[in-house]
């Protein structure tokens, strides 16, 4: 057995590989033991993972919506205090019954106790999605090779034809070693809300963390997809270049590939916008 990635011997492994990390809601899409070897394993979860989820962004997404990471912690919060404008650490408990907790200063604390400051400003606006960051490209290039794997893990000549694809090689190159220290380009926008709910074909909703899909376009491009509670990042799967995700934009009305209109690509899980406007449609009819 070899290592999908880096191709060298992956037989004695003992590490499974995520392929969205559990800081981000995942525990069941999982690559097996020697898919992924433990030296990409631990490179991917140092050098690529880690540093992705620090960012603003991730931490404050995971935050407001109380998305555990795998030791089963929900990251800080920020709390700025009156008068002093000191900002606060907010605790937030992953039991919902359990009060959130606010770290003050010294001189913030005695303020609040002598009634001199009886609220807090919370930041409501969403840190913006950096918009050109190697370790979140690398990250969703990872993610999606991953899937590309995980399709064909019941199926293993395909997956090896997979991983000795030399057109892969450079998302392969670019994922575990970036050695020409590029930074592919990637599509960021927020397609629904962060509280949208997903209705079950039994009639209940759910929350949905994330979704993907992979988009082929006619200029032979192949891109993936992924949503984070909204928020949508595309990114090419054979270089440097997302021209041809933004011609397909313009040609599809800004749909997102994850929602085409006459399919669902996404999950068998219906969202609540989608819901609505079905109805509507059936009601103009």
């Amino acid at each position: 057995m070899k290592c999908t990635v880096c191709k060298r011997d992956s037989s004695k492994s003992k590490s499974v590989e995520h392929i969205v990390p559990e800081s981000l809601g995942n525990k069941n899409h999982i690559l097996p033991k020697g898919i992924i070897c433990d030296r990409c394993n631990s490179y991917f979860s140092i050098k690529i993972e880690k540093k992705t989820l620090e960012l603003d962004f991730f931490t404050s997404l995971r935050h407001r919506n109380r998305i555990e990471s795998k030791k089963g912690r929900i990251p800080k919060g920020i709390a700025i205090i009156p008068k002093t404008l000191y900002k606060a650490e907010v605790h937030i408990h992953k039991k919902r019954d359990r009060p959130t907790e606010v770290i003050l200063d010294a001189e913030s604390f005695e303020l609040i106790k002598d009634g001199k400051i009886n609220h807090l400003i919370i930041p409501t606006t969403a840190p913006e999605i950096p918009s050109d960051h190697e370790s979140l490209s690398r990250f969703l290039a990872k993610i999606g090779y991953e899937m590309m794997v995980s399709a064909l893990i019941d199926k293993p000549s395909l997956l090896k034809e997979l991983v000795n694809d030399s057109q892969l090689d450079p998302l392969r190159e670019y994922i575990r070693y970036n050695s020409k220290k590029q930074i592919w380009p990637y599509h960021t926008r927020q397609i629904y809300s962060e509280t949208e709910l997903f209705h079950t074909h039994e009639g209940t909703t759910v929350d949905m963390v994330f979704e993907s899909t992979f988009l082929a376009t006619n200029r032979s491009e192949m891109y993936f997809v992924l949503a984070l509670k909204g928020f949508e990042f595309v990114i090419n799967m054979g270089g440097n270049s997302i021209d041809g995700f933004k011609q397909w934009l313009e040609e599809n009305d800004n749909a997102s590939p994850l929602y085409i209109e006459g399919k669902h690509f996404g999950t068998s899980l219906t969202p609540d916008f989608i819901k609505k406007k079905n109805a509507s449609q059936q009601n103009y009819e």
